[in-house]
């Protein structure tokens, strides 16, 4: 984090040991799953995004995250506990803004807690079957194979959740308003008119220094102007419900 940027982030006390977690997946994925792969090629976008800020923006010990795939979507953790969610934020809108270039648009939720391996906990059978296999996420079934997931905690839960319980219907990024303190001001946001307890962050028009260095850094991100064009045309496209189109508009001061 740059002295610039550490300047803008909010100091709080919050519990410790808990990490940042971000759940970001794509919109109406099983709709758009049949019309040319466009469902895909949205997958492979937040795939690619996560990837290259991973590798060229935050790879270092302290800064790096971790990230796992689950169907159309990935929860994204920090690698320890951040007292300001300015880095997560920035993360959270460069990726959803990756996504737009594909025609398709991300949905994704800001939220807190823990992180642990759970492979320990597996059955007997299915740990020796790993150690014998030679493999930490899969395990021969005959000819065929179980793909296991070895990691799980509060961290994905809790940012499930918090979309779930969101009413607001459309490509948006909701935070606990408890958490909204947390980032700067360079992230607009809104309270939910619904459940003022939920926040949701414009991720088409915030800025910030954060967001400028992984455009900057790895290309992934686009400019405000493009982005607005990206969700009119979503929505000329794929027709979604007026809901959906009144939240996606609403939240994020698409016009």
């Amino acid at each position: 984090m740059t002295d610039a940027t550490a300047a803008d982030a909010p100091s709080h006390s919050i519990e410790e040991g808990k990490r940042w977690s971000i759940w970001i997946d794509i919109e109406g994925f099983s709709t758009l799953w049949g019309r040319e792969n466009k469902a895909v090629l949205g997958l492979t976008a937040l795939m690619e995004g996560i990837y290259r800020i991973g590798n060229q923006v935050y790879r270092g010990d302290g800064d790096r995250f971790f990230a796992h795939q689950f169907g159309d979507g990935f929860i994204i953790v920090a690698d320890f506990h951040e007292p300001g969610l300015d880095r997560c934020a920035a993360i959270a809108v460069s990726l959803m803004r990756h996504v737009s270039r594909t025609g398709c648009l991300a949905r994704a939720a800001i939220a807190e807690g823990e992180f642990a391996d759970i492979s320990g906990l597996w059955p007997k059978v299915i740990r020796e079957a790993g150690v014998r296999d030679g493999s930490d996420d899969c395990v021969a079934l005959g000819s065929g194979v179980m793909t296991l997931l070895p990691v799980m905690g509060t961290a994905l839960i809790a940012a499930n959740k918090l979309d779930a319980k969101n009413p607001v219907k459309g490509s948006i990024l909701t935070i606990a308003t408890a958490n909204a303190a947390r980032i700067s001001p360079s992230f607009q946001r809104k309270e939910v008119a619904e459940d003022r307890r939920l926040t949701i962050i414009d991720w088409v028009h915030s800025e910030h220094g954060l967001i400028d260095q992984i455009w900057t850094t790895a290309g992934i991100g686009r400019l405000t102007c493009e982005i607005g064009q990206a969700v009119r045309d979503y929505v000329i496209a794929e027709k979604p419900p007026p809901a959906w189109v009144e939240g996606t508009h609403r939240y994020n001061s698409v016009r």
